[in-house]
């Protein structure tokens, strides 16, 4: 027998141990990473700080300035070896200004120019040259350059070649630096305008500048103008904030500020050689990516233009590059299709398939975790309910609860607080939400498999549904086309049969079904099915509508039954509509009618005239609306299916409510109507306005007030209670 061991809680006092559980819990919490980094540093135990540093590193790979902290402790403990290791990899896969510094600094530390002579100062100029040459056209490469120029103008020479040498290689390095933009271009200018003033004749020194200023003012130009671009405001240090989690739009700055940047860059205003060109703009590219990791739209934009600029060669790194960043976006759908589209190009066909698994898995175990919380306050509701029950019996046995007469045994009934009940209705929200991602891969996995592999394929990954028990019922209807569209029909029926079993109340899937009938002619089937549909939803409606009148305390209770009986209602129109099109179009004119009627039986509040002219529009043109009802027609822009749109007008004009027709699926959290509604209500109760109407629209139903006997005001219960009032101090 094994037995659990619960995990001990930490001591307020265990700040590190405290942290490493919050990176264990979330291993993307850049936040947590950084204060764990600084708190290892300052107990300064090395296998401890090494431990944490590899940890994160193997996350945030591109995190130049983790890789400086790393190196610099290293550095401080002078192991040279392990600082040769992280160089050997953190520069190969970063392009840092800071970091090239830290590794000239290197370099110029284990090769002393004083000690080792030419040999050790060419070794550092090599280091120069390679740094200068990764980021010497960041705009912030400043600092690099001149530390490169004080590199030369620190060096005594021995003789007067060596100083004509020295001149000459410190004239080079300026040509070099002026003519590529940085934030002190200017100052650099001033600083070269004057040793250059001092080194050279009057005549030579305004040779030399003015050869290079024309260069230099195309530089200057274009620094303002980029400033003009971005707004200067672009940050340097790593954002951890990603594009669906960014309140302040703090993250939606920075990309419009980058890709602000991107366009400018490919304008070409330097007049660049189209291989410099693709240069920098590949540059600013792996800047955005390391400070922007949490943003899919930098990932994809990149790996768009490697692939634009030579697929065969650039598409081993286009798919180590898209893993790397599904690393730090595991819930992307846009780089989860594009990497398992770059595996399909290729021909890795399991790859594929292994990328939308590994996104299934993330979606899935999300579901779990929410599915746990909702159950929590579940579990906790009930031991309460079961509490009160049991708190109240054993009053009653005491004899201290006299009113009671009935012995038949109270149940618990859960009641939830006010906080936990939003808590679960969010709760609920954010798993149908997963459901509906798990469902969309699953789906999409589905279409890869039937490109690449075939219906067998398709199959296998049919078979996976009882993996994850929520699957919506898109997964099943689009699993019945594929089936259909590859000749097996009877395959797809038994699907649609075997998905009746599941969701045959499910509005959603109730239409599908309808449709899929249409689709394939089955006359007859499509007149049984549709009673079965209709019944099935009827009564869902009823017995919403019905639990709405009930009395109760439980406010979830509520608020999903009015959910689900907008969202019955609403397919119940759709339904009814789609088949009146049908019968329309391709049946006959009594079947048309009968529907007609029934529909109008089931909502009276619609206006049949908006029923009858769905009948007579079409994709792109409705006739009615434009010659008779006088609206404009938005060619291309209507559906024939959409609800809101073609009852709108008629509704306007009627001026009545309309009631729960403005539902769609994606409106779950009931959101109200435009306005129109209320005020036109409001108007017809004649002397009561606006304030006092939105008043008792917020009231709780009649319902939460007891049985609907008791509903109706007794006044006579409102005069005993004020005679009952005891006397008011002061009274005589």
């Amino acid at each position: 027998m094994v037995v659990k061991m619960e995990k001990k809680e930490r001591l307020s006092l265990d700040v590190v141990g405290q942290l490493e559980d919050a990176v264990h819990n979330d291993p993307l919490d850049y936040k947590s990473w950084t204060k764990l980094i600084d708190q290892v540093i300052l107990k300064d135990k090395e296998d401890q700080v090494r431990s944490v540093f590899d940890r994160y590193l193997a996350i945030f790979k591109f995190d130049a300035r983790q890789w400086s902290s790393y190196i610099n402790f290293e550095l401080n403990r002078a192991d040279f070896q392990r600082v040769v290791d992280l160089f050997a990899k953190c520069l190969p896969i970063t392009s840092d200004v800071d970091l090239c510094r830290t590794y000239v600094l290197y370099v110029r530390r284990v090769n002393d120019v004083i000690t080792g002579g030419e040999k050790a100062r060419s070794t550092v100029v090599l280091a120069f040259d390679f740094a200068v040459n990764k980021c010497g056209i960041d705009i912030d490469s400043s600092d690099l350059w001149n530390d490169y120029l004080d590199f030369f103008k620190t060096w005594t020479p021995g003789t007067s070649w060596e100083q004509q040498q020295k001149n000459d290689l410190i004239r080079k390095l300026y040509r070099r630096c002026l003519i590529i933009p940085n934030a002190r271009i200017e100052s650099m200018w001033s600083e070269y305008t004057k040793w250059e003033n001092e080194v050279s004749t009057p005549n030579n020194a305004s040779k030399n500048i003015a050869d290079l200023s024309t260069d230099y003012m195309e530089a200057r130009s274009w620094n303002t103008e980029w400033k003009n671009v971005t707004g200067n405001l672009i940050r340097r240090r790593l954002v951890p904030i990603s594009a669906v989690d960014d309140p302040n739009d703090i993250v939606k700055g920075q990309l419009e500020g980058w890709l602000n940047w991107l366009e400018f860059e490919r304008k070409n205003g330097l007049n660049l050689k189209e291989s410099d060109l693709q240069h920098r703009i590949e540059y600013v590219y792996k800047r955005a990516v390391a400070i922007l990791p949490f943003v899919p739209e930098v990932w994809f934009r990149y790996n768009k233009f490697l692939l634009q600029q030579h697929e065969d060669a650039n598409k081993g790194q286009c798919i180590e590059l898209l893993t790397d960043g599904m690393k730090l976006n595991p819930t992307s759908f846009l780089l989860c299709f594009q990497l398992a589209e770059l595996h399909e190009r290729d021909g890795n066909f399991p790859k594929a398939q292994e990328v939308y698994e590994t996104s299934i898995k993330v979606f899935a175990e999300k579901h779990g975790t929410v599915q746990a919380k909702i159950d929590k306050i579940n579990e906790n509701s009930a031991k309460r309910a079961g509490l009160e029950v049991s708190n109240k019996k054993e009053k009653q046995e005491n004899g201290d609860d006299s009113d009671s007469d009935d012995d038949t045994p109270e149940q618990p009934v859960v009641q939830y607080s006010e906080s936990e009940a939003l808590q679960i209705f969010s709760l609920e929200s954010e798993l149908l939400e997963l459901n509906k991602s798990v469902t969309f891969l699953y789906i999409k996995l589905m279409a890869l498999c039937k490109r690449s592999q075939g219906i067998k394929e398709v199959r296998a990954v049919f078979k996976q549904r009882k993996n994850f028990k929520s699957l919506g019922y898109e997964f099943y209807v689009e699993n019945a086309l594929i089936e259909y569209y590859s000749d097996n029909k009877k395959i797809a029926d038994k699907v649609f049969d075997l998905a009746m079993k599941f969701f045959s109340s499910n509005g959603g899937f109730l239409y599908a079904y309808l449709d899929y009938l249409i689709l394939t002619n089955s006359i007859e089937s499509i007149k049984v099915f549709f009673e079965i549909a209709l019944t099935n939803l009827l009564k869902e409606v009823t017995s919403d509508r019905e639990g709405l009148q009930v009395a109760t305390i439980n406010i979830l209770e509520q608020k999903k039954r009015s959910e689900n009986l907008k969202k019955n209602e609403y397919f119940m129109k759709k339904i009814i509509r789609r088949y009146i099109n049908f019968a329309s179009n391709y049946l006959d004119l009594d079947t048309v009618l009968s529907l007609e009627k029934r529909y109008i039986q089931y909502f009276a509040e619609d206006d049949d005239m908006a029923l009858f002219i769905d009948r007579y529009k079409s994709t792109g043109f409705d006739g009615v609306a434009k010659y008779d009802l006088g609206n404009k027609m938005d060619v291309g822009l209507q559906d024939v299916e959409d609800e809101d749109t073609e009852i709108e007008s008629t509704k306007k004009r009627r001026k009545v409510a309309m009631g729960n027709d403005n539902y769609s699926p994606e409106n779950v959290q009931g959101k109200s109507d435009n306005g129109l509604t209320t005020v036109t209500v409001a108007q017809q109760h004649g002397f009561v306005g606006n304030t006092i109407y939105n008043l008792l629209q917020i009231l709780p139903n009649a319902g939460y007030f007891g049985p609907p006997a008791e509903h109706i005001f007794d006044n006579t219960k409102l005069v005993e209670l004020f005679g009952n009032l005891p006397s008011l101090p002061g009274e005589f």
